[in-house]
């Protein structure tokens, strides 16, 4: 049965309504294609809504984590809605249910996402900050991203040192990976609600 891709946008939220079955060959490829297609043109929200998938196989596993890395690396955020309970037994078995953002309803999934405004998000205030990549972590599971532990200079002794999924993309949308030893740029943004002044400190 050949898998089935409908989409539509509630809000500014892109829905992506699979059915059928997501396995090697056809069907695991135009979710590919779907998905990093959204992506390119700049969706930020993207709720997968499985409610009829019948059934899922370790490359349609593997097409959800590439499609959920590449979504982060875009800046944007991939949620799915409407497990059933085989599905969700499969990533309770992979060990997969906790690095996605799962929610029974698609109504709950869309909610989820923050309501900040394009105006406040780019009011966010920032500050970018020299790094390293100190280690490549090897990923214990075979469809999970590998990590990079990363020493940041000038940050706190706190955040020193970050790890992070060892997945970016380049200009031509492709998935590319930090070597040991890369110099890099970490660039940390919070809330205009969420920071204090700093009072500089005088002395007598």
């Amino acid at each position: 049965m050949p898998l089935k891709i409908t989409k539509n946008e509630v809000d500014d939220t892109s829905i992506v309504a699979l059915d059928g079955r997501i396995v090697l060959g056809e069907e695991s490829q135009a979710l590919r294609v779907e998905l990093k297609s959204l992506t390119a043109e700049g969706k930020k929200k993207i709720v997968l809504n499985m409610d009829n998938v019948k059934y899922i196989d370790s490359a349609g596993l593997g097409i959800l984590v590439a499609a959920h890395v590449c979504a982060k690396a875009q800046g944007a955020s991939l949620k799915l809605s409407n497990l059933g309970r085989k599905f969700q037994e499969v990533l309770q078995l992979t060990k997969l249910l906790t690095v996605f953002d799962v929610y029974s309803t698609q109504a709950a999934a869309i909610a989820s996402f923050p309501t900040l405004t394009d105006e406040a998000a780019a009011q966010k205030p920032s500050v970018t900050l020299p790094a390293t990549v100190e280690q490549v972590i090897e990923s214990p599971h075979p469809l999970m991203p590998e990590k990079v532990e990363i020493s940041v200079q000038g940050a706190d002794e706190t955040y020193r040192e970050i790890r992070i999924e060892n997945t970016l993309t380049d200009e031509h949308g492709d998935e590319v990976r930090l070597k040991d030893g890369a110099v890099v740029e970490v660039t940390v943004e919070a809330a205009a609600a969420a920071t204090t002044a700093k009072v500089a400190s005088t002395t007598n």
